[in-house]
């Protein structure tokens, strides 16, 4: 019986830790910067979207050849 009270207590600590991780991520600016760029060029990929953000957050035009 002594075990699944560990076991219920790391999943508690585990759970806490995935709580307080997403509260960081989902407040930060990083996260508000890149959902602005998001925003701006919802035509582009997840992954076209990130790399303008982070090459040029302040980007309002993108061309591409």
């Amino acid at each position: 019986m002594a075990d699944a009270k560990t076991e219920k207590q790391k999943v508690k600590e585990i759970t806490d830790k995935l709580e307080e991780g997403l509260k960081e991520l989902f407040g930060s600016e990083k996260y508000k910067s890149y959902l602005s760029t998001m925003s701006k060029f919802h035509n582009y990929s997840v992954n076209n979207t990130l790399l303008i953000a982070l090459q040029r957050p302040d980007a309002s035009l993108v061309a591409g050849y």
